[in-house]
């Protein structure tokens, strides 16, 4: 019984995590904060995790997750972040700054699942 309620109360949370229509970008000592936690993570795929669920809870712009993308090594970490990411992000528009350095091949593939 104690399991359920345990899931139950997780369930709410994870409701309650999820950035909604935000009228503005996190405040940069907020994302100093969370860009600190990434940074003293060991590997991309530890911050890969961090990174995509803060894109999705918070409400993070273009140039803030262009700033996370620099602390990851993997080329291919930083084309399924942007993945992730795109449908949760406050600016939107601006998504050519986070693609340019991305081949033509990979603008493809982001764009493919963005419109599924």
């Amino acid at each position: 019984m104690k399991g359920i309620s345990v899931l139950i109360t997780l369930f709410a949370i994870s409701f309650s995590l999820h950035a909604v229509d935000c009228e503005s970008p996190i405040s940069k000592e907020r994302f100093t904060s969370l860009y600190e936690t990434v940074q003293v993570e060991k590997g991309d795929q530890q911050k890969y995790i961090l990174i995509t669920t803060y894109a999705r809870r918070e409400c993070i712009s273009v140039m803030q997750l262009s700033n996370f993308l620099d602390l990851i090594g993997e080329h291919k970490i930083k084309v399924s972040i942007v993945q992730a990411a795109y449908n949760h992000l406050f600016d939107i528009e601006n998504i050519e700054k986070l693609t340019s350095d991305f081949t033509e091949q990979e603008k493809f593939v982001i764009q493919k699942v963005i419109k599924k």
